[in-house]
């Protein structure tokens, strides 16, 4: 807050009403001549105007307004924070324990809030006095109760959605007790709105004091009162108006005050990294450049340019390295690198969308005919979805969730069609046919958050369709997919592209998705182009080393890292015809998202659970974490069955059953430093405490490989796969006997996935340690699992050993799967392409059979 000149002069004000009030009180001031008396009257001397002898007048009896507002001023801040504390005491304490249980807890608290909203704070406190006199201690108390209301439901929704966080389901199968897990992992993440909350309820409270000293209702005359001042000022406003000033000021200062001192509070509630371990971003190193990337005919005028780009932070730092490229109509150019290559970066350049912060230093931008490089807005917005458009890696977040579908495609038609509204309500329903989508009417009246991952991303490129554009930029456009999706998004994109003849940009990780679509490709590497030309060619023979190290990180090259642990050995784990209902409303049947699995895994093996969004998989280890509550069956660990493990007998598990979550991103509390969050279960359990808790968090960061200096930072701090591994090393404080690995790969680059494969590997042979493998891309999950298990709308399709489930599989929806899945090979995929789009038919015919 010392940073902040305006909260420094609030916190002053504040402190200088509050100082001198009590120092008034407690000391003679009166008596040693520095303070006039309060109470003292003097007719002769009635509503003086500011002097030497009265520094801001008399009011109408003559008495010293100085004096008034200064021995008043106490028992005001004094009453505000009475009323802030109870309010935001109590309303914190039941929206943390309603949002955080839920249930019967949440129905009982938000009755209790909804009664207190209701009720007229200034009406309640007058009733307040009438029982207990005019002390206004009272009165404060009483509103402190009534705006609690106001901060419950504020801290109940906050906890309703950070309860859902994926670091606050990691804290408890750590088995961290609930109020632990409520303190440090669910208090410090809704601080926020309950500061803002808090000085709003400060502002209330002294308008509302005011107001009943107004009325007359706090402590009788002559005892000075900032609200009794206003009235009696009031009285004689025309007579003297300067009696309104200086206490009208002093409200007017004291809640923009408070205010002040709220939003200062929010800001410090920021998360930023420790100061000693904040570095400047290096910049990379020269990488010789091969040939710039091109497509198509030299001499066909390009739909889409870019020459020799450069691109830095506003500080100066480079993020892309004159980088050139250019993408012909009808052919597909492939952006392709790792994370923070500067690939999604160079794709938004080209579109004007630079993120704050980042600006574009050097070299030249064509889109058609048009040099676009130093253009405004102004002139890129008639561009912007006519000759060049663009599809999100996030369907749900790039599309407004309050707009129905039909809205989405509605308002872009009309905009850069000029049509009407009745032939843009027709044009919609042909471009969501166009797009694939079976019963274009139903889906014009959903709203984005009804769609599947896979109905969103469609609908994205129907809205991107609707003003003809000839450029098609799309970043990432399948990486949050299932790998069946993304087949058919690919093979959609395709189609648009013949048909329509436009140039398509394509921005991925996924060497994959380069070779099943793609005419060219250009290799990134930090900012750079470091080899570029055509697919074919460049996946045969690759030039540059990075090339070679980015294709030897696909699934089916990397080394065989699973020991096929026999299999005669007593089950670990065993799940027998589990089923999992959600209820979907009182009006609904419920979802069944399992429908009677079973399987098992055994001590020191992988077992790969594969199956696409929506088939149960995640709910099967929820499940078995006791995240989830089963209808019936049982999961039966080390022989005992803990379907219904108490919260105690959870806690005691914890030791030996443990999860790595797929998002590394909210899987660690952002406000924990990486030794916080390390060293959190060991002392949960009592284990380790103190040198040996360190010895202990040390040991497991050697074990995944980060620096010991990795202690002190937050996971903001550090890349995707390097928080995997923080996540592995919590998963393994305890020495668990089983981790579940839920879509643990799938937010990772391919290389990345590669080197944390290995270390999970290396983990098992060290220690023992079982793995349920969850995942949707069954080239990965063979190439880790001793054994495989499909799944499909909650049901086991088929059980087997990786080579047998890999080279002939007996149920077509895997047989599917493994087809989904692009090879970074452009013959070998085509090929395989043909023999997906072969299996459509197949699996729909038969994906109800056993």
């Amino acid at each position: 807050m010392l940073r902040t000149p305006s909260a420094i002069v609030a916190v002053a004000w504040i402190l200088l009403v509050a100082i001198t009030s009590i120092a008034a009180t407690t000391l003679p001031l009166v008596e040693w001549g520095v303070l006039a008396d309060p109470l003292a009257q003097d007719l002769a001397d009635a509503g003086a105007l500011p002097s030497t002898s009265h520094w801001l007048g008399t009011d109408t009896l003559g008495r010293d307004v100085l004096s008034r507002l200064i021995f008043a001023g106490g028992e005001a801040i004094a009453g505000v924070l009475l009323c802030v504390a109870i309010a935001t005491l109590l309303g914190l304490s039941l929206g943390l324990l309603a949002g955080y249980y839920g249930g019967a807890v949440d129905a009982a608290a938000s009755t209790v809030g909804e009664v207190l909203q209701t009720l007229p704070g200034i009406i309640v406190m007058l009733l307040a006095v009438a029982i207990f006199g005019t002390d206004l201690a009272v009165g404060m108390a009483t509103l402190g109760i009534l705006l609690s209301a106001g901060v419950f439901r504020i801290v109940r929704s906050s906890t309703l959605v950070v309860s859902k966080e994926l670091h606050v389901d990691a804290a408890k199968v750590a088995g961290i007790r609930v109020l632990p897990i409520l303190a440090r992992h669910v208090l410090p993440n809704v601080l926020r709105p309950t500061i803002v909350q808090a000085s709003i309820t400060a502002t209330l409270a002294l308008l509302l004091q005011a107001g009943l000293s107004f009325l007359g209702q706090g402590p009788p005359p002559p005892a000075p009162q900032w609200g009794s001042m206003v009235r009696e000022a009031s009285d004689v406003i025309y007579r003297f108006p300067w009696l309104m000033v200086p206490t009208g000021l002093a409200i007017i200062l004291t809640a923009l005050a408070f205010n002040v001192i709220g939003d200062a509070l929010v800001d410090t509630t920021s998360i930023r990294p420790h100061r000693r371990t904040r570095r400047r971003r290096p910049v990379p190193a020269s990488t010789p450049e091969s040939d710039s990337a091109t497509s198509g005919d030299h001499n066909t005028p390009a739909a889409l340019s870019v020459t020799d780009l450069t691109i830095a932070t506003e500080s100066g730092t480079p993020l892309v390295h004159g980088i050139s490229f250019a993408v012909r109509d009808g052919q597909t150019l492939g952006l392709v690198g790792e994370s923070g290559s500067g690939k999604t970066l160079t794709a938004l350049a080209a579109l004007g969308l630079l993120p704050d912060g980042v600006r574009m230093t050097g070299g030249r931008i064509r889109i058609a005919d048009r040099d676009v490089t130093d253009a405004s807005d102004q002139t890129l917005a008639p561009l912007r979805g006519s000759t060049i458009a663009y599809v999100s890696q996030e369907p749900m977040v790039a599309l407004d969730p309050s707009s129905t579908v039909r809205a989405l495609l509605v308002e872009p038609l009309r905009k850069h069609r000029r049509i009407s509204r009745g032939e843009a309500h027709r044009l919609a329903s042909t471009l969501l046919a166009q797009v694939g989508i079976p019963d274009p009417s139903a889906i014009l009246r959903r709203y984005p958050f009804q769609l599947s991952g896979g109905m969103a991303q469609r609908v994205a490129i129907a809205v991107a369709l609707t003003g003809q554009p000839r450029v098609l930029v799309a970043d990432e456009p399948t990486t949050a997919l299932d790998v069946t999706v993304q087949a058919e998004i690919l093979e959609l994109l395709r189609t648009l592209r013949d048909d329509l003849g436009m140039a398509v940009l394509i921005v991925t990780h996924n060497f994959g998705v380069v070779a099943d679509i793609c005419d060219h490709v250009a290799v990134m590497r930090s900012g750079r182009v470091v080899e570029s030309g055509d697919v074919q060619r460049t996946f045969a023979r690759p030039q540059d080393a990075y090339t070679r190290t980015l294709l030897e990180a696909v699934p089916d090259a990397w080394p065989q890292t699973t020991t096929r642990a026999a299999v005669d050995a007593p089950p670990l784990l065993a799940v027998e015809d589990l089923k999992v209902a959600f209820r979907q409303g009182a009006f609904r049947e419920p979802f069944h998202a399992l429908k009677g699995v079973s399987l098992d895994v055994r001590p020191g093996e992988t077992v790969g659970l594969v199956g696409e969004s929506g088939s149960g998989k995640t709910t099967i280890g929820r499940a078995i974490l006791g995240l989830t509550p089963a209808a019936s069956g049982r999961v039966i660990f080390d022989g005992e069955d803990i379907t219904h493990a108490s919260a105690r007998r959870r806690r005691e598990l914890s030791t030996d059953i443990q999860v790595v979550f797929q998002d590394p991103y909210s899987s660690l509390d952002p406000r924990l430093t990486i030794g916080q969050i390390l060293e959190e279960p060991l002392k949960a359990h009592g284990v380790y405490r103190g040198a040996a808790a360190r010895r202990r968090v040390t040991e497991l960061l050697d074990r995944v490989h980060l620096p010991a200096d990795a202690l002190q930072r937050r996971p903001s701090e550090f890349s995707g796969g390097q928080r995997q591994r923080i996540a592995i090393a919590r998963a393994l404080a305890m020495s668990p006997r089983l981790i579940v690995c839920d879509e643990a790969l799938s937010a990772l680059d391919l290389s990345t996935q590669a080197r944390v494969v290995e270390l999970l590997h290396d983990i098992q042979r060290d220690t023992g340690v079982a793995y349920l493998f969850i995942g949707h891309d069954l080239a990965v999950v063979r190439n880790i699992s001793d054994r495989v298990v499909v799944l499909y709308r909650g049901e086991v399709m088929e059980t087997g050993d990786p080579e047998t489930i890999g080279a002939s599989p007996r149920h077509p929806y895997t047989r599917r799967l493994l087809l989904a899945a692009p090879v970074p090979d452009p013959v070998e995929q085509a090929e395989r392409r043909k023999l997906w789009l072969a299996s459509r038919t197949t699996t729909t015919e038969t994906e109800g059979s056993p």
